[in-house]
């Protein structure tokens, strides 16, 4: 990242709390929010961080986002069900709904899997998979983007999201075995980092709202975004979407208003969460066995020319982690500024804060 500033940890936390108690957030919602978004920054997934705070707190604020939810469930067995999040914070409804996914799993001894509509774009989907993982199970996050950015493959108009998801496998090594993805080459929120940040873009990212591809992220945030492996990422895409829309009444396809434009109607974002518990199929402790010679293996193997060593999915993340606790997380001047401002108009002095001067 060009440009940055290295900011501690607790001190950002306090600024983006204060942000959302402005905005009509309780406080126990507001901790947790910031957590969710904390935690992608410090995993170096800074597109789904607290870049993302001042779109929040502005829908917030313009009231098309509800600070206050009463989420309910519907339609219910010992192992599903729909969760209606009242159009919350993404963040808050993906957190709740896993957790019930995960109490439903251990209460049936049944997979359990939480269809999730009126929600709100959720940040990364790593975190709600690991809840799960962190209770002994395997973690499912699907979710439909808040913004239609990708065409269908073979067409020229933006009908679907980059649909992210999440896989977590709880190991045994000090980490979660975690693939996250979006459906497109890059995630739309590292295009909007660059943006902010004056950097550009590699040329397979997006294309221009001339159609062709782009290294400038202005222009590309006006086109498209590409599906990772062509016709194979879009049907990918496409699948995500309908898993996390068709089992409840959730936005897809051109039904999907705009987070960054709209500020009428609520997003109605869908999710899917899911909770498989190991021990259905396998003693604890012989999976443990097995997925940590899965692990020595992945590591063990012999790295290809100027590669050092092999990493497992989520292991990167993990080390990420451990180094910005100690060092801070660092932001480039383009989110600086978007907190700085979104701080201003709602009296939350965001330099005073993060130097320990408020």
């Amino acid at each position: 990242m060009s440009d940055t500033m290295m900011i501690a940890v607790e001190p950002l936390k306090e600024f983006c709390r204060q942000v959302l108690r402005k905005v009509g957030v309780p406080e126990d919602d507001a901790r947790l929010s910031i957590d969710v978004l904390v935690e992608a920054d410090l995993r170096g997934v800074y597109s789904h961080g607290v870049v993302r705070l001042p779109i929040y707190a502005e829908r917030l604020r313009a009231g098309v986002m509800n600070s206050a939810p009463k989420m309910v469930t519907r339609r219910e067995t010992p192992s599903t069900c729909i969760f209606d999040g009242d159009n919350g914070i993404g963040m808050i409804v993906g957190v709740r709904s896993m957790e019930v996914a995960i109490e439903k799993a251990r209460r049936s001894g049944a997979p359990s899997f939480i269809s999730v509509e009126r929600s709100n774009h959720y940040g990364a989907a790593a975190y709600f998979a690991e809840q799960a993982a962190d209770a002994g199970m395997i973690g499912f996050s699907f979710t439909i983007g808040g913004i239609n950015h990708m065409a269908p493959w073979g067409g020229r108009e933006a009908m679907l999201g980059n649909n992210p998801f999440a896989i977590a496998l709880p190991t045994p090594c000090g980490f979660n075995i975690v693939l996250d993805m979006a459906c497109s080459v890059a995630a739309r929120g590292k295009i909007i980092v660059a943006a902010a940040n004056g950097d550009p873009i590699p040329p397979d990212w997006a294309l221009g709202p001339d159609g062709q591809p782009t290294t400038d992220a202005v222009e590309a945030l006006k086109g498209l975004v590409q599906p990772v492996g062509g016709p194979k990422g879009y049907a990918l895409t496409l699948i995500i979407g309908l898993l996390s829309t068709m089992l409840s009444e959730a936005f897809f396809g051109s039904e999907v208003t705009h987070l960054y434009e709209d500020f009428d109607n609520p997003q109605n974002i869908g999710h899917l969460q899911g909770a498989l518990p190991i021990e259905l199929f396998q003693d604890m402790d012989r999976y443990n066995e097995r997925i940590t010679k899965a692990v020595e293996e992945m590591r063990n193997t012999k790295p290809a020319a100027g590669v050092e060593r092999v990493y497992l999915p989520g292991e990167r993340e993990h080390l990420a982690r451990e180094a910005a606790i100690r060092q801070g997380i660092p932001l480039g001047h383009g989110v600086l500024d978007d907190l700085r401002q979104i701080g201003g108009k709602l009296g939350v002095p965001f330099d005073d804060i993060v130097t320990g001067r408020a």
